[in-house]
């Protein structure tokens, strides 16, 4: 359970304007836009610290700069680098804020702009992470570690309330419980990339997709890959029983429909950008590589080949569905593709 939330100051709780100086003297000071309607919904249920990095400002002339504007009755407590003697991303300083607080680190949260700092910083430290990202800039990394994305303020309260995907770390725990081989976590490592990427470049042209669960679905989409074949159980539903099992039942959907024969049935097709994000990646990505839909089918037809004649017979719906995703982001599949294993490389 969330007890404390901690908010990077700059650009995350105040506007930052470039005049020199420590912000309680600057001509002019500003909220983020929305940040005090977000505050006020917040402050009832959380206690609500500012964790900053400002080396030109202490505690007490942040609080000045924050009651400026407005801000500081929402603040319990201000903690800057300047006292701490510690910056972001360093470990020692989510520990010291903890330490004040009496919190451990599960039970916390950061709230920031600066991927590095305020969000690898914090799940390093072991706390979870909202990436505050107003600009809609991509993600820094190929592989997302934060537990939420917010590019408006207004929206953090109803993210906190959403954050309910798995992480990284337990995702890989997940999978070790399972037995998962070395290959596999290569191979659905390189899915979730791809899935990743497509479900960031769509949803930056207003598409209603969420990034982090399809990476996540990636991620875990041949969770039971080992664990199904040695209960005789069928690859896919057994995943997402354990999945609806563990409490994560939005990502039980995206794979149970991950599977190349799913398009052949109009009951199992995958429908959401979720699921045919997942699925198509996994229909390009042989081992861990990006190849291309016909390399990964020829493939998949030799490995498995009592199913090969299905499998040809799902190739123009596969191929479909490449279709729809590039026309989508306004590309070719073949710019498509070499994008991908640019980026992916």
């Amino acid at each position: 359970m969330t007890h404390a939330l901690l908010f990077d100051w700059g650009d995350t709780v105040m506007r930052l304007f470039g005049f020199p100086g420590p912000m309680a003297y600057w001509p002019r000071v500003e909220a983020v836009p929305g940040v005090a309607e977000a505050l006020q919904a917040l402050q009832p249920r959380y206690r609500l610290v500012v964790a900053t990095n400002a080396a030109e400002s202490g505690a007490a002339l942040v609080r000045e700069a924050l009651e400026r504007a407005g801000l500081g009755i929402y603040f319990e407590a201000v903690f800057t680098a300047q006292e701490l003697g510690a910056c972001k991303p360093e470990p020692a300083f989510f520990q010291a804020v903890l330490e004040e607080l009496g919190c451990a680190p599960s039970e916390a949260v950061m709230v920031g702009d600066a991927y590095r700092a305020d969000v690898v910083g914090a799940k390093e430290a072991g706390l979870r992470a909202v990436w505050f990202n107003p600009e809609g800039a991509p993600c820094p990394l190929t592989h997302p570690v934060h537990d939420a994305e917010v590019r408006a303020m207004a929206a953090l309260p109803g993210a906190l309330g959403r954050m309910n995907l798995p992480d990284m770390a337990k995702c890989f725990a997940l999978l070790a419980e399972q037995e998962v081989s070395p290959w596999i976590v290569r191979h659905v490592l390189a899915v979730a990339a791809v899935a990743f990427y497509l479900a960031g470049r769509l949803a930056g042209l207003g598409e209603e997709v969420d990034p982090l669960l399809a990476h996540r679905g990636g991620l875990l989409h041949d969770l039971d890959k080992v664990s199904a074949q040695r209960q005789g159980r069928v690859h896919g539903q057994l995943g997402a029983e354990i999945l609806r099992e563990k409490g994560y039942p939005q990502l039980a959907p995206v794979v149970e429909r991950h599977l190349a024969l799913n398009l052949l049935d109009p009951a199992r097709r995958p429908a959401t950008w979720e699921e045919k994000l997942v699925y198509y990646a996994d229909r390009i990505v042989e081992d861990d590589r990006v190849v291309g839909v016909e390399e990964r089918l020829e493939a998949l037809c030799q490995r498995y080949a009592d199913r090969a004649e299905a499998m040809r017979r799902c190739h123009p719906l596969v191929l479909a569905l490449e279709e729809e995703i590039a026309g989508r982001l306004g590309v070719t599949p073949a710019a498509m593709l070499s994008e991908l294993q640019e980026r992916l490389l």
